[in-house]
């Protein structure tokens, strides 16, 4: 039989080569003349990963001029999507069929190891140098992370993606997880493909391709009524590049031409640069929260993302091929991997993360470097190679004392590495669950401010007696909130109210809290003794106000906190309304409200007539879900806020909240939503010491980072509070 390499060369095909130089010798490559017969090592698709990687660090270092760079995971989708299935297509071909478990095997090869140690080497640190918030952050996500399944941990969990919260340590692990589950169930859809029907390959390319725009427009059209968390992150919304790439490997295999064009490959060249240029600009100017990211702007990524794989792998493509192919960049590629493990939590640790800082970004891709290309030379590479297999064999051909050597240093490494796990197990399951919220002295609430009613209901004839303030001692005019001097006496007011028939004071009066962390911070430290006056639900949305687009940008450091993942805050304020069966929703904000925001295509200036124009539609957006539910609708003055540096506050001590000229703002244009709806709507006022008595405002026992109340602040609202809401009529 005679050996590939001994074939003659064809006098045809050497003439052709005169013509164009598209023909390599046989006898130098090895293959046989009809093309090479497997894709084989692309250096310029690891040129792309390099480029793919080194936008993602960017982005999350926080430089501005590149504020799309986490499109480059999108191109890391594509190009796993094509390669995987050119891989098992070759496969399939050479061997006509597919190794399930040598597939699997090879990927956990490849995989497996260096996030093992990345994960125990975190949860290490985490025990020992942590804080009390990554330390329950870690506990939460380490399961969730080890069997590749992280990115549903942060759609279900309690710190979404977007989340202005210091961000956990293994978020970035999402994609991973998204890669690996395709990983799992694609070989078997391909294998289930390749033996339903007798079709060319090109109309199953054509299938999937389909079924990858399907997802997109899906993805498009669901932008609105599914949270931005979920879009962002689930495998289903995400794999469309992951298919788009599967199916153009069925359409587009040119390494298998016998004579690839060299004339198309000198147009393709251009087309390629064209695409590379595109993708820059996109990850140079794209915006996470945009709507047009999830509209129209991903699909878009996957297309262009694909048309530079295209390119990069036609043989004749020699432009395009040997600047992505170059070598550095290609080396860097092959470490994209190990770059992406251990920048993120590096990154994190250093306070890296949306910094903008060079000096701290360079000091930590220097660790970043080192770190991954250890982890590159001595864990992925060995193993992927078989190392481990290597070793084994080697050692069942030992005999007597070498044998016994290498037998109790494998018994020592597995004992070890077994101990190591369970010891992080039982360490980390004595994490206590954080919430930073939590805490404070015990406060009772005074109940006997409240114990008898009021007002009552005569066919919607309301008497509302004068309020006191229990702080301050200051007597308001209920009707017209006017100040009355101590000692003066006022009379009860009698109004008519355009009221059904209501009941004023039966107890206890149902109220469910809904605004973002400030309304959670009150919900959950409620004071003793108040469950007999009001029944209190949480409906808070974390991380959010009013707004489900755009960003708020702080003057600290270049602060900002995207609202990407707020989508339909309202309703789930109406839901917790109805779900509670409230009479009355308390609306907490503020704490998001005296920023700039940052839309996409302008920025709203605070206090500008723009911005409050749009922060009124905004609120009254949640007013309506609220009165939809049936409940009365209480607006709660925004707080003079004194927010000081703490340690699990997350988001840093921002100078706009404790400028008391912007809260005065917003409660402007509180009062101004409660007055364009006086029979739905109340604004209430909360207690002036957060103004005007530093001992309480400052105090850290009241608010723990001077905008989120413990128990004593609790204590200190509801019992300033309590008569406003008695008195405020709702159905009977």
């Amino acid at each position: 039989m005679t050996s590939v390499v001994d074939t003659p060369d064809p006098p045809a095909l050497r003439r052709l080569a005169a013509l164009d130089g598209t023909w390599v010798s046989a006898k130098s490559t090895g293959r046989p003349p009809g093309g090479a017969r497997s894709m084989g090592y692309q250096p310029a698709l690891d040129g792309l990963r390099a480029i793919s990687v080194i936008a993602v660090m960017l982005y999350h270092a926080g430089f501005g001029w590149m504020s799309g760079g986490f499109f480059g995971v999108e191109v890391f989708f594509v190009v796993s999507g094509y390669l995987i299935t050119s891989l098992l297509l070759d496969e399939r071909e050479k061997d006509q069929r597919i190794g399930l478990e040598q597939f699997w095997i090879r990927r956990a090869r490849r995989l497996f190891p260096a996030l093992v140690t990345m994960l125990v080497t975190v949860a290490l640190w985490g025990l020992l140098f942590g804080s009390n918030e990554q330390q329950s952050t870690l506990r939460r996500d380490l399961p969730w992370s080890i069997f590749y399944v992280s990115n549903w941990g942060q759609i279900v969990g309690s710190v979404p993606y977007f989340s202005s919260a210091d961000p956990p340590l293994l978020r970035h692990l999402w994609s991973l997880a998204v890669e690996e589950q395709w990983y799992v169930i694609w070989p078997l859809v391909f294998v289930g493909a390749m033996t339903i029907g007798a079709g060319h390959l090109r109309s199953r390319g054509y299938v999937f391709a389909g079924i990858a725009a399907a997802v997109m427009i899906a993805t498009s059209l669901a932008h609105g009524d599914v949270s931005n968390n979920a879009l962002y992150l689930s495998t289903i919304t995400r794999s469309s590049g992951l298919l788009l790439g599967a199916g153009c490997a069925f359409l587009w295999r040119p390494w298998r031409l016998a004579a690839p064009s060299a004339q198309l490959g000198r147009r393709l060249d251009p087309l390629a640069a064209g695409a590379v240029a595109l993708l820059v600009c996109i990850m140079a100017v794209a915006a996470l929260e945009a709507d047009y990211v999830y509209i129209w702007l991903l699909p878009i990524v996957s297309i262009l993302s694909m048309a530079v794989i295209a390119c990069a792998v036609y043989p004749t493509a020699t432009g395009i091929r040997s600047i992505l192919g170059w070598k550095p960049l290609a080396q860097i590629g092959q470490r994209s991997y190990g770059l992406y493990l251990w920048h993120w939590p590096i990154f994190v640790i250093g306070d890296v993360y949306h910094s903008g800082s060079w000096p701290k970004f360079i000091v930590a891709m220097a660790l970043t470097v080192a770190i991954s290309e250890a982890s590159y030379r001595f864990i992925e590479t060995p193993i992927r190679k078989g190392a481990i297999g290597i070793w084994l064999r080697t050692s069942r051909k030992a005999i007597g004392a070498e044998r016994e050597r290498r037998g109790r240093i494998t018994t020592m490494v597995g004992v070890g590495s077994l101990a190591v796990v369970m010891a992080l197990f039982v360490a980390y399951a004595s994490v206590d669950h954080f919430d930073a919220a939590k805490g404070g002295d015990d406060a009772s609430f005074d109940a006997g401010i409240v114990t008898s009613p009021t007002a009552t209901s005569v066919s919607g004839a309301v008497t509302i007696a004068p309020v006191t303030d229990p702080v301050t001692g200051l007597v308001t005019d209920p009707v017209t909130g006017a100040t009355v001097l101590p000692g003066v006496t006022t009379p009860a007011v009698t109004t008519t109210l355009p009221v059904t028939p209501t009941t004023l004071a039966t107890l206890p009066r149902r109220v469910v809290v809904v605004g973002d962390s400030q309304a959670h911070s009150l919900a959950i430290n409620l004071p003793d003794g108040i469950d007999g006056t009001f029944s209190i639900a949480d409906g808070s949305v974390e991380g959010c106000g009013v707004y489900d687009t755009g960003k708020v940008i702080s003057s600290r450091n270049g602060f900002n906190r995207s609202f990407g993942d707020c989508g339909g805050w309202a309703g789930e304020w109406g839901s917790a309304a109805a779900s509670s069966d409230a009479q009355i929703a308390l609306v907490v904000l503020g704490a998001w409200d005296v920023f700039d925001l940052q839309l996409a295509d302008r920025t709203l200036v605070f206090a500008t007539p723009e911005a409050d124009a749009h922060y009124l539609a905004q609120l009254q957006t949640g007013i309506d879900a609220l009165k939809a539910s049936g409940a009365q609708v209480a607006l709660l003055e925004v707080p003079c806020m004194r927010p000081q540096d703490v340690e699990g506050a997350g988001v840093p001590a921002l100078p706009e909240r404790g400028d008391d000229s912007r809260t005065g703002h917003i409660n402007e244009l509180l009062r101004q939503a409660a007055a364009a709806d006086p029979a739905n709507v109340t604004f209430v006022a909360g207690p002036a010491a957060w103004c005007n008595d530093e001992s309480i405002s400052a105090n850290l026992g009241y608010r723990w980072d001077g905008v989120h109340v413990y128990k004593p602040g609790a204590k200190l609202i509801f019992e300033t509070i309590a008569q406003s809401l008695l008195t405020i009529p709702v159905p009977a």
